[in-house]
């Protein structure tokens, strides 16, 4: 999963649930399907991971195991969400946090009301979206969980950039940036540097734009992602773009067409 080799990952999640079925270790079932659901939905396929899911909220309400029901109600309100089953995302977020009641957990708690802020947004309901991130947060400050804190800042700066509050929106992801690289998580640091350029262009500095955008250029190129590497590419020329930088445009640009594959003929 860490590689991305979601094939083997799903591979090795389906030999231990047949392992466990074999066992009748219920425990090791919902275990296995909740990562085969991870699975797939980090393929795309968020029908599938709401069943796998399902599957696994259904065996641990059998089981009276109100931490692995907690984990399952989370999951599958994830795939929910990338579904677009908002309101079955947010009741399914409820039930969770309120069997953490029972079985109190910081984490646990902040990746909930950190989900369930999403939901409001994506309702329109924005002032109980910030109120939900901030609270995570506060959790995830408490607990020392700093790429959880990096993720709810990054939420902050989203709403921000959404209400036109740029200078704020930028103090967000400039926090969530320091938070990632501290906890060295690659991937984000692109993603946080390609938020920063797209803040730095609507504030008017194409030229923070640019640097930033291929910052995450070579951090994507580094880490063998071609498709983010090519996006990021394709920002840093408009950039450079509206800066005039004629040279600059077309070493970016041939830098973009060496990592595109040509389009084959009919």
């Amino acid at each position: 999963m860490a590689r991305g080799d979601f094939v083997r990952a799903g591979e090795a999640y389906e030999e231990a649930r047949q392992v466990a079925e074999s066992l009748d270790d219920v425990k090791g079932r919902i275990g296995a399907l909740n990562n085969l659901g991870w699975v797939a939905l980090h393929r795309g396929a968020t029908r599938e991971a709401m069943v796998l899911h399902g599957q696994a909220v259904i065996l641990a309400q059998q089981l009276g195991e109100t931490d692995l029901l907690i984990g399952g109600l989370t999951a599958l309100g994830a795939a929910e969400y990338q579904e677009g089953r908002r309101e079955d995302a947010g009741r399914h977020y409820q039930q969770a946090l309120e069997l953490l009641q029972q079985r109190p957990d910081v984490s646990a708690e902040a990746v909930l009301r950190n989900n369930l802020g999403l939901v409001r947004q994506a309702a329109g309901d924005v002032g109980q979206a910030e109120q939900l991130f901030r609270q995570a947060m506060a959790l995830n400050q408490a607990a020392g969980n700093l790429d959880a804190e990096a993720s709810n800042h990054v939420n902050l700066g989203i709403l921000a950039e959404e209400r036109h509050e740029y200078e704020v929106a930028e103090r967000e992801f400039e926090r969530a940036l320091e938070l990632d690289k501290t906890a060295e998580r690659r991937t984000d640091i692109a993603a946080d540097l390609l938020r920063l350029g797209r803040i730095a262009d609507r504030r008017g500095f194409p030229d923070r734009a640019l640097a930033y955008s291929e910052r995450a250029y070579r951090s994507y190129l580094a880490q063998g992602n071609q498709a983010q590497a090519i996006a990021a590419l394709a920002y840093a020329v408009d950039y450079a773009r509206k800066l005039g930088q004629v040279g600059e445009v077309a070493r970016l640009e041939k830098e973009l067409s060496g990592l595109t594959p040509p389009r084959s003929g009919r």
